[in-house]
């Protein structure tokens, strides 16, 4: 919790500082108003002290938008198990957290993320991202509609620090937030060719042969198997392009980038996990996929089509169910349509069935993404079958993929969604993700056609390059 106190901000700091003495972690954090700075540009203009400590969070329509740099301070684990999510809540609880902000919305907030398995064989590429990797901004700034953007600069207080110290510290971050106010963009630079290698495709197909036997078998449900593909291009990837097509062509999306050194992993997904606002609990079951038509004719033709049918009412159903049950646990009086609506992307649409209730005082955020993760939508059913299977069959390490990402205050708020729709980019080379729900009656080759369907954002996103490839 923060405590905020109706004192100067030395006589705060002089609070913090003589808590910092005694052992205790401190963060202090003092909320300042900024220009209207666009979100991008602010992005862009940490690059300079921060590349590769930077984090952007986009809700869809762009209702609120964060924006961090600089990792004040990193909690990270590599636990293999669900004790994870304790980890990272626990370690962030040990804070002390002073604000100079009487508003409750203001404060410190972690910004971060989980790998999809952490029972899976390591894989080099996404050792950097840990099991579970949150990082406190130095500088977090935050645009929400109707309201004038600020800037939140955090800090903690090292034991053997001075309230002077501090306090010239404070003075010193506030000249760089007007200097990132006032920085300017640079032109991106026109993409590179790319060459795009898929890989082991064949296994894949194969994969989904096996998956389909065993669940007509009785085995399980369903499971959800995911690929892989690269692009390599002769220069370096413009990533801060990427995101600027993103937040412009995937607008009803949650658009991301968690930097972390020199890789990024950034994507726009349209599935929110579960969002917590005032102890108020929305999640969202995400599961059955169409293409957009060419007209609005055609696209309420497609509507219609998925909507009827069963392959993708049975899988959204599945999903309707596990995350209904889940929420059971953490949640009352729990509200459920009767049946999906629609959820239309720029490429696809999907089946979309919304659950609210209002947060047991028993429970956390936290406790409901260990709970929700991973949901039948990107794991399977039952739950551990599925990941069995998918540990066994799955030709490719996922990572963060597929996995909750998002942030976390410290009243109780905070919103994480489903990292699909994504991309890990380092340096010139790009990897993408794309999977798709296995069910009783799954055709393989139709399968591969609704992984190129939703590789095609990213891959936009990067290059505008075409995905047609038989």
């Amino acid at each position: 919790m923060i405590t905020t106190m109706r004192k100067t901000f030395r006589e705060t700091l002089a609070l913090a500082v003589d808590d910092a003495k005694q052992g205790q972690q401190v963060i202090v954090s003092r909320t300042i108003p900024v220009p209207h700075i666009n979100p991008l540009h602010f992005f862009a203009a940490a690059e300079d002290l921060y590349s590769g400590e930077r984090t952007f969070w986009m809700s869809p329509n762009s209702d609120e938008t964060m924006v961090g740099a600089g990792n004040e301070w990193i909690i990270d684990t590599a636990e293999q198990s669900n004790a994870r999510f304790t980890e990272i809540e626990t370690e962030w609880k040990r804070f002390k957290k002073y604000t100079d902000s009487s508003n409750s919305d203001k404060g410190p907030i972690l910004m971060g993320g989980f790998s999809f398995d952490p029972f899976k064989n390591e894989n080099h590429l996404w050792e950097p991202y840990k099991e579970g990797r949150f990082v406190l901004p130095s500088f977090l700034g935050v645009w929400k509609k109707g309201q004038k953007p600020e800037v939140t600069i955090a800090k903690v207080i090292l034991p053997n620090e001075t309230v002077e110290e501090a306090e010239a510290d404070f003075t010193e971050r506030a000249l760089y937030v007007k200097k990132l106010c006032r920085g300017k963009i640079t032109a991106g630079s026109t993409p590179a060719p790319f060459e795009m290698n898929e890989h082991h495709t064949e296994e894949w197909l194969a994969s989904i042969t096996k998956a389909t036997e065993s669940i007509r078998n009785g085995e399980l449900d369903k499971v959800v198997l995911a690929r892989d593909i690269t692009l390599d291009s002769e220069t370096p990837i413009d990533v801060q392009g990427a995101l600027k097509t993103l937040i412009n062509e995937q607008q009803s999306s949650f658009r991301f980038i968690f930097e972390n050194g020199s890789s990024s992993f950034i994507g726009a997904t349209p599935e929110r996990l579960v969002q917590i606002k005032d102890q108020h609990v929305r999640s969202a079951c995400l599961a059955g996929t169409i293409k957009r038509g060419s007209s609005d004719k055609e696209d309420q033709l497609l509507e219609r089509e998925l909507l009827e049918d069963q392959k993708n009412l049975e899988e959204h159903a599945y999903v309707v169910k596990m995350i209904r049950e889940a929420l059971l646990n953490h949640c009352s009086d729990l509200q459920c349509p009767n049946g999906p609506g629609i959820y239309k992307t720029k490429n696809v649409q999907h089946l979309y069935t919304p659950i609210e209730g209002v947060l047991n005082n028993q429970s956390s955020l936290l406790d409901i993404v260990k709970h929700l993760h991973p949901t039948p939508a990107l794991g399977g059913l039952p739950q551990e079958k599925a990941m069995s299977m998918i540990r066994e069959i799955e030709p490719m390490h996922r990572g963060w993929y597929a996995a909750p990402i998002g942030w976390l205050d410290t009243e109780g708020n905070g919103e994480f969604a489903v990292a699909i729709r994504s991309s890990l980019v380092k340096e010139n080379s790009a990897v993408l993700y794309a999977g798709c729900g296995i069910v009783k009656d799954s055709n393989p080759k139709m399968e591969y056609e609704e992984t190129k369907m939703k590789l095609r954002p990213m891959l936009s996103a990067l290059g505008g390059l075409k995905y047609d490839r038989t």
